[in-house]
């Protein structure tokens, strides 16, 4: 994703999840070993047809299916692999796991939706390799430095990532799928030779090598301190395949993410033994390294790791000969370069790209530029000017550009298809060589936003707000919708007017730009308001918004101010309400505009005056800012997570805790089954027969509940905007937010 600091969520109800593998054996000497237990399928097509839901549990399995709402892309995506395999690639993502391209199906697939809540650090991929000869065999270097205790696991699989495997490495080598260097590669590297043989680069600690497809590891000691001031520590490992037949053979480079001394090191030995490479050069950050299946390692340098911080006219391209250790620069520019391909047919065929270089694109964006050489890197032909560039049937990216371009692939089966990675997705060429090569979007299937919000309005749109891309517009969730042309980047709130739904709010924005946008034609033209509430008049930002059932009164409690604000005049003045003092949540009653709920990190608040005052429920006790729910069409009916779920039925005066719940920590109701019926409720929790946290769904107002979330469908937890959503329109669709998943949905099977 884009640089921005993630808060972990932080819950008040213990939760007690079993987490799949992941449990380290403590063996002598330097050896690690973990339990490689399986944690089940990442396939996002399987449907959970359990009848139970596994642990201690009485509650029955639902059947549903799964996928993510479609906007396309909208994350960086920091590696792309294509395989000896016809058609199968990989791809990493910072915060939003892993996903494999299916030919059949032409879409890109999650590797990554048996993550449980407890484990939501190891949707951070920090790198990824595969068998050369069996690229069923893949791996993956997995961990958070801020999510799950930092813990750092190696994932590893044999049927093409539908099934996991884990080996703990907390205690061996770190990882950071966000951190500074993430699009730097690869971290891992599986010997060409024997695909059980394979050597992990940590952000501390290290290089560790497996000798049985990951199931235990030894630290090899490299002879020189490879933590680095960055973070970045090993930031790139390469296997010469032409080396000795004998693993104990194998030629290795090994690069280290600093500058102003030796920073490349070479074993010859199976990584037993290192030695600096003395002429690599030292004032300049290793980005990648490809071999050219001609004795050459082809380097690409940058001013810094990356993947924003090195747009300095600094790098370029070398390459190595391993004959002799070597370098010759073989340039495009002076410029920070991210990665580069080679024709495997052909080692004079060169694709390369810069990294965090803003020029004009062909589509009137600004972002990296592409280079080819066919002459093994003495002339290179700059393509910005001569390049297309298309959205790939994904209309907002027009509005967006190839950047942080990090990581190249080419097929090997068709080596005029090239993709790139960019902060934002996969792009894709099928004619590189061509005069006039054109890019397009290649990212269906991979959804990698972090949502804030999302709103089904009944007989109406899907609406939501997310991390960097504003939000999306659509009719449904399997249809690309359109971003907001407020395009005002990362939002945090958004609300729709219960009785006029064409009016909706939304906040977000920063320190330098107000934070506050209306609409009052459903999202054709948005408004953005520059009159801060703040007494002091600094600039709000941030937070979370409402707005009255009747649609004339607007509510912000900006995240940087501790009140709440309300405007009758769309934005143009401001008055702050009584009480309510910390509130992060608030909500206006879908039927009398004079009831406004708001939610504290320790209280719970309730307004009879249209939120000029609000009443703190003293009988209620809180323990998060969890987010009220309010029952569609109904006066007064608020469902509030705390102690389980709470229910209140005279306008949050009162509250009746639902016995059939043991914890809940957010609720979302959707449409019943026929208009009679009454709304489904779909939550985050766990009933009291069952242990085991989960999303359930309850089609009668809570009396019974059944699990829709299973071992192999948990998605991280609902991440970041920590909500639960069922749909207006459809019943048995449930959304959840997710750390980097974007909205994950799942609908019932009838």
């Amino acid at each position: 994703m884009k640089y921005r600091k993630i808060t972990a969520v932080i819950l008040a109800v213990a939760t007690a999840i079993c987490a799949a593998g992941c449990n380290g054996n403590d063996n002598s000497g330097t050896s690690s070993s973990g339990d490689a237990t399986s944690s089940g399928s990442g396939d996002s097509s399987m449907t959970s047809d359990n009848t139970t839901s596994g642990g201690n549990s009485g509650t029955a399995q639902a059947q549903f299916t799964f996928s993510q709402v479609a906007m396309g892309g909208g994350g960086f995506v920091s590696g792309v692999f294509a395989t000896s395999e016809q058609g199968l690639y990989y791809a990493r993502t910072d915060v939003g796991g892993a996903y494999r391209y299916n030919k059949d199906t032409q879409k890109w697939e999650s590797m990554s939706y048996d993550i449980s809540e407890e484990d939501r650090g190891l949707l951070g991929i920090d790198g990824l390799a595969f068998g050369e000869k069996d690229p069923n065999k893949v791996y993956m270097l997995a961990g958070t430095e801020y999510f799950s205790n930092g813990k750092t696991c190696l994932l590893y699989s044999d049927d093409y990532g539908k099934t996991w495997n884990r080996t703990e490495l907390t205690d061996m080598i770190t990882a950071h799928g966000n951190g500074m260097g993430r699009g730097n590669g690869e971290r891992i590297a599986v010997d060409p030779k024997n695909s059980d043989i394979v050597y992990v680069g940590g952000r501390t600690g290290g290089i560790i090598k497996s000798t049985d497809g990951g199931k235990t590891f030894t630290a090899l000691d490299m002879g020189t301190k490879t933590t680095t001031s960055n973070g970045n520590g090993i930031c790139s490992i390469i296997i010469d395949p032409k080396s000795g037949d004998d693993s104990a053979c194998t030629t290795i480079y090994a690069a280290i993410s600093r500058t102003q001394e030796e920073n490349l090191y070479k074993s010859t030995d199976g990584g037993a033994t290192w030695n600096p490479v003395a002429d690599a050069p030292k004032g300049l950050y290793t980005q990648r390294m490809k071999y050219n299946g001609d004795g050459k390692i082809v380097i690409t340098y940058a001013s810094a790791e990356g993947p924003w911080n090195n747009n300095r006219i600094d790098g370029g391209v070398r390459t190595l000969n391993i004959a002799d250790d070597t370098f010759t620069e073989i340039n495009p520019a002076k410029k920070s370069f991210g990665d580069v391909v080679i024709d495997p047919s052909n080692p004079d065929r060169m694709v390369a790209c810069t990294e965090n270089i803003y020029v004009p694109q062909p589509n009137g964006q600004f972002g990296d530029e592409f280079y080819v050489t066919t002459d093994g890197g003495k002339n290179w032909t700059l393509l910005n000017e001569k390049m297309k560039m298309s959205d790939g049937g994904v209309e907002w990216i027009s509005t967006a550009s190839m950047h942080w371009c990090s990581s190249m692939a080419i097929d090997p089966n068709n080596t005029n298809k090239v993709m790139v990675v960019s902060g934002n997705g996969i792009f894709t060429c099928d004619n590189i060589w061509d005069e006039s090569p054109e890019f397009y979007f290649f990212s269906k299937g991979i959804e990698e936003t972090v949502p804030y919000d999302i709103i089904s309005i009944p007989g109406g749109k899907l609406v939501s707000v997310i991390g960097d891309y504003d939000g999306f517009v659509q009719d449904s969730a399997e249809e690309y919708g359109m971003v907001h042309n407020s395009v005002a980047g990362s939002m945090s709130g958004l609300a729709v007017a219960a009785k006029a739904t064409d009016i909706w709010v939304k906040c977000g924005g920063s320190e330098s730009a107000a934070g506050f946008w209306y609409t009052l034609d459903a999202g054709k033209k948005w408004v953005n308001v520059t009159v801060s509430p703040l007494e002091s008049g600094n600039v709000a930002y941030g937070g979370y918004v409402a707005v009255s059932a009747d649609g004339k009164r607007f509510f912000w409690a900006p995240g940087n101010d501790s009140s709440i604000y309300y405007s009758d005049d769309q934005g143009k003045t401001w008055i702050k309400s009584e009480g309510g003092v910390g509130s992060k949540k608030i909500i206006c009653d879908p039927v009398n505009p004079d009831y406004v709920y708001a939610a504290s990190g320790g209280a719970f608040f309730y307004s009879e005056d249209g939120g000029k005052t609000f009443t703190q429920n003293m009988t209620l006790s809180v323990f998060a800012a969890a987010r009220p729910v309010v029952a569609p069409g109904k006066e007064g009916v608020v469902y509030y997570p705390s102690m389980g779920l709470q229910v209140s039925t005279d306008n949050g005066k009162t509250f009746t805790r639902m016995d059939s719940l043991a914890a809940c920590m957010a609720v979302g109701l959707g449409k019943g089954k026929t208009d009679s019926d009454p709304y489904t409720i779909f939550v985050w929790g766990k009933p009291t027969n069952d242990d085991s946290i989960g999303l359930y769904w309850s089609e009668d107002e809570g009396k019974t509940w059944s699990k829709v979330s299973d071992d192999q469908h948990q998605f991280g937890g609902p991440g970041n905007g920590y909500f639960v959503v069922g749909d207006m329109n459809k019943y048995g669709r449930v959304y959840m937010s997710t750390v980097g998943l974007g909205v994950v949905y799942g609908d019932l099977v009838q």
